[in-house]
């Protein structure tokens, strides 16, 4: 009887781990439960369980449109892992370094699915500063990183994205940035001053792969008291050759290697 146990626990964790699979399945719109639990092949009373489990435990959130997209704590794990896969491209480094030139919280970010995800954090020494701590999820649309990552996506990636923060407004917001983010693209940087939080400044720019479209960004914040409008101009130049040197050595990764 006590051989069975296992066997039983792990079919049920394999279920579990194919129904977070089927949900969030890369490529595909939100689903609702019947459409999951059909693809994934199990009954629909199990699927529901298993969506339970999920959501608990913040793996799976439910959406506005009743469908399922990534919980707080798979993210978190999202980017924790990513900091690991994506070391190569020393964004810890670039991270370290634009703090330690400008003194103020430097941050990255990348696109996990279609949520932002802080995934590398830089503070300075100052006892008054900008706090924020990797793993957390990035405002696409109120956020000066979110918004150079929007600027540089496809109108459809941008859509999802701006779906999944704040569900059936998207078109509403995408409108509404429409010639904040053409500018954004035209002088290749997004700037904040206490729109995303008051008494906060920030500038940021994205960095992009082969096909020139945003897969992370890369900020510098602090409060607005200390980080003047001109200290905070003083930093983009430096900024943008950091995203340069990000985005040159993703799109070297990215690429089949010459012979």
């Amino acid at each position: 009887m006590t051989e069975n146990i296992p066997q039983r626990g792990q079919s049920y964790l394999r279920r579990l781990l194919h129904f977070l699979s089927v949900a969030l399945n890369e490529g595909s719109s939100a689903r609702g439960l019947t459409e999951i639990a059909r693809e994934a092949g199990i009954p629909l009373s199990t699927a529901s369980r298993l969506a339970s489990l999920l959501t608990e435990s913040e793996m799976l959130r439910v959406l506005p449109s009743g469908g399922y997209g990534p919980g707080a704590e798979l993210i978190r794990i999202a980017g924790n892992a990513l900091v690991s896969l994506r070391g190569d491209l020393h964004i810890q480094t670039v991270v370290r370094s634009l703090a330690e030139t400008t003194c103020e919280s430097a941050s990255a970010g990348m696109l996990v699915g279609d949520v932002i995800v802080l995934i590398a954090r830089e503070e300075p020494d100052h006892s008054l500063r900008a706090v924020a701590r990797v793993g957390d999820s990035i405002s696409p649309h109120t956020s000066a990183m979110g918004k150079a990552i929007l600027a540089n996506l496809s109108a459809e990636r941008r859509l999802a994205v701006l779906r999944n923060a704040v569900g059936p407004d998207a078109g509403r917001v995408e409108e509404e940035l429409v010639s904040e983010l053409a500018a954004i693209r035209v002088q290749g940087y997004a700037l904040d001053e206490e729109t995303y939080s008051p008494g906060l400044r920030c500038r940021a720019a994205s960095f992009l792969d082969e096909e020139g479209l945003a897969i992370g960004g890369v900020s510098v914040a602090g409060p607005a008291a200390r980080f003047s409008f001109a200290k905070a101009t003083e930093c983009v130049p430096v900024l943008l050759t950091m995203v340069a040197e990000l985005s040159a050595i993703s799109q070297q990764e990215r690429s089949p290697a010459e012979t």
